[in-house]
């Protein structure tokens, strides 16, 4: 087992790794509280019957809670580059004994290839949930894979949820996942994210507008599917927003 402190809320148990304690997230499940409340019951109440794709994963704070609203035989995509994180979300799997969750350890982009990727300040400090991709080596920073969603997760699986908490990785993911965009229209669920010009520019004819901000994360939808959603928790227009991981 890895690393690191097993915390518990009510959605289940977790492995925080070592050297993130003061991270929100971090914080929040070693208090016994959830993180993102709002944003884990909406994505609760709108997996409908499709599959989910997480990416960002950190230590797996959302996996418990969204595993046990999955439909029969629905599955979440976990993505998580940074390699300390990914064992600690693996040991979080394991410790609750997550079945329907396929946890993969590389960035999301538009291409297949390789990524330089931070994962410690330039003092040697874990970035834990801030990790990021950058664009040169350098102190705190490793190669990661990088991993295209169209390749993925396999275009035959209807997504109907696309979350990206991917610290300013969000365009060059969603061009790794143009065809399941187009073919499954899912709601797209994007951490900061303000740039609603972008998805109509390079998802045309989808009619993706943006519905309202859950915490830091901005939540789009089809016009057709707008109507539909479980609106509990989301916030219209600016809302309170917490601490980034």
């Amino acid at each position: 087992m890895e690393s690191g402190t097993v915390a518990e809320n009510r959605f289940g148990k977790y492995m925080v790794p070592p050297g993130v304690e003061q991270r929100p997230a971090a914080r929040a499940v070693l208090d016994g509280r959830v993180y993102e409340l709002r944003t884990i019951e909406f994505m609760r109440a709108n997996a409908a019957d499709g599959d989910i794709i997480h990416a960002g994963t950190f230590f797996g704070d959302f996996l418990p809670a969204l595993s046990t609203a999955m439909a029969p035989g629905a599955r979440i995509w976990a993505f998580e580059p940074n390699p300390g994180s990914c064992a600690a979300a693996r040991a979080t799997i394991a410790l609750n004994q997550l079945e329907n969750v396929t946890l993969t350890n590389a960035a999301l982009s538009d291409r297949s290839d390789s990524l330089h990727f931070r994962t410690h300040s330039t003092e040697g400090v874990p970035q834990g949930g801030i990790s990021k991709v950058v664009g040169k080596p350098g102190p705190g920073v490793i190669e990661v894979a990088a991993a295209m969603l169209d390749y993925a997760v396999p275009l035959d699986r209807k997504v109907t949820i696309l979350q990206l908490d991917v610290e300013g990785q969000e365009t060059e993911a969603m061009l790794g996942a143009f065809h399941i965009i187009h073919r499954w229209t899912p709601i797209l669920i994007l951490e900061d994210f303000t740039r609603d010009g972008w998805i109509e520019r390079n998802f045309r004819n989808l009619g993706y507008v943006r519905v309202g901000r859950l915490h830091g994360n901005y939540v789009f939808a089809t016009k057709k599917k707008a109507s539909q959603l479980s609106m509990a928790g989301v916030a219209a227009g600016t809302a309170e927003t917490e601490a980034e991981k």
